[in-house]
């Protein structure tokens, strides 16, 4: 068999024997012997890992298989910090935000294509009417830890082209492989469920409501991106970070319109959170009132040296009222991408997901550029040499291993835990500019919020972890 671990979760593979048998394939020609055999291996193997089907005969998980891995935790850490140093290479680019916006959409369109394809592929196992190509000479120099890995190797070449001896060698060389009989259980047990995944991808991939969802959530997406960049032109980083990583409020707001099951502490903990953003906003009300045309001047993206695009660094923004606004608009478009997101990744694999709605978002950005600005930059101009390598700094990082990796996790981690965990971007982020010298020191008052939104950012994740350890215990 052949078995590919999806980033979303989804396992493809096609099992040895019992989802073929027990679906009634009819492309399996094996002796009256293999198959008796193959139903006594079913029988015992059923009997060992104990799964649970429900009347349709459909696998039932069992409620540990539920449980957050460390992994998802892992890759959440990673995400946070890639994520964190995107608003400094943005603000690091002189280019008009939404084209840059477009940009960073578009370069990450192109690593998540390559993803796309190697899903569509194990899906509707393209790989194997590949090997089927092959000749046979080529196949049986593979190592055998490939071939074993195929399911019903010996259907992928004539029988008449096998001999006996070689089909006894595979099968020893099979045996051999096999660490314990516990590993080649708990591969079949998760073959039977990813069997399952991998028909339930296939009939719901190409649905009118599955576009119709990932259509509005690549314009979601791209309404984010939007306010968001535009917001670092407008504002400090530090500020546009805050306020942009924001959702939370908003997540719980709607699960307590929804009635979904939600703690005292979370509530309390986004309280605590949107007090430190109202006393950072008076760094925009009270601070901004001098200096206002020294951050002006670096509005446009053009404070650039020479033809090297990059930003001059000793242009430094102030905090605007106008360009907070624009980052919580921005947390307010997340909200509705995490919850349209937790939908579809529940059955849908990683690229499949993340490829067209950034691609969407890409070509909204791109469109919008086109419209409101005025540039003489070409819309792929970030392939140039001026703007390559933070372009593709942003593609690799921030957009694939954060935001790709952020979507790898929904499925396993709640929107909400997620959302606040992103509360850290601010602090890390704006350390980041420091020390890269885009940003100044923050204000005096968001000296004094960042702590509340700190403090509101560990109680909600402290409270929804004890919530969902409770759930797990009844």
């Amino acid at each position: 068999m052949i078995e590919t671990e999806y980033d979303s979760g989804n396992t493809e593979s096609v099992p040895l024997s019992i989802i073929l048998q027990n679906n009634n394939e009819n492309n399996i020609n094996n002796s009256e012997n293999n198959n008796n055999n193959n139903d006594n291996e079913n029988e015992n193997l059923n009997e060992l890992i104990n799964i649970e089907t429900d009347k349709g005969g459909r696998v039932v998980l069992n409620k540990e298989n539920q449980k957050v891995p460390i992994f998802a935790y892992i890759i959440l850490g990673f995400a946070l910090f890639a994520m964190s140093s995107s608003g400094v290479a943005l603000k690091s680019i002189d280019a008009p935000p939404l084209l840059k916006a477009s940009w960073r959409l578009q370069s990450t369109s192109v690593l998540l294509f390559f993803g796309l394809i190697y899903e569509i592929t194990m899906i509707y196992n393209f790989h194997k009417k590949i090997i089927q190509k092959l000749p046979k000479q080529l196949v049986l120099l593979l190592p055998n830890k490939i071939l074993n890995i195929y399911n019903n190797f010996d259907k992928l070449k004539e029988e008449n082209e096998l001999s006996l001896e070689d089909e006894n060698e595979m099968n020893s060389n099979y045996q051999d492989n096999l660490s314990s009989k516990k590993e080649e259980i708990e591969i079949e047990k998760k073959d039977i469920e990813n069997e399952k995944n991998k028909e339930e991808i296939k009939s719901k991939l190409f649905e009118k409501k599955t576009i119709l969802i990932l259509l509005g959530t690549g314009i979601v997406l791209g309404f984010h991106f939007s306010f968001w960049v535009v917001s670092l032109d407008k504002t400090t980083l530090a500020h546009s970070l805050l306020f942009v990583t924001s959702s939370p409020i908003m997540i719980v707001l709607v699960m307590l319109v929804r009635r979904a099951p939600i703690s005292k502490g979370e509530i309390i903990g986004c309280i605590l959170g949107f007090i430190g953003l109202i006393i950072t906003l008076f760094d925009s009300l009270f601070l901004n009132q001098n200096d206002n045309s020294s951050g002006s001047d670096s509005n446009s993206g053009g404070n650039s040296n020479g033809n090297s695009g990059v930003v001059n660094r000793k242009s430094i923004q102030n905090p605007t009222v106008f360009g907070d606004f624009l980052a919580l608009m921005g947390a307010v478009c997340i909200v509705f991408y995490l919850f349209a997101g937790s939908l579809l990744r529940k059955w849908m694999p990683l690229f499949c997901y993340a490829f067209p709605v950034t691609f969407i978002a890409a070509i909204f950005c791109s469109i919008a550029s086109l419209i409101l600005e005025e540039t003489d930059l070409f819309i792929f101009g970030w392939v140039s040499k001026p703007f390559i390598l933070l372009t593709c700094y942003l593609a690799v990082f921030p957009g694939f291993i954060g935001h790709t990796g952020m979507n790898a996790i929904i499925k396993y981690i709640e929107p909400v835990v997620i959302s606040v965990t992103l509360l850290l971007e601010p602090p890390i982020g704006s350390l980041m500019g420091y020390i890269v010298g885009v940003e100044g020191l923050p204000t005096f008052f968001t000296y004094i919020g960042g702590p509340f939104i700190i403090g509101g950012c560990l109680l909600v994740t402290i409270s929804s972890h004890i919530r969902n350890k409770k759930q797990q215990l009844e």
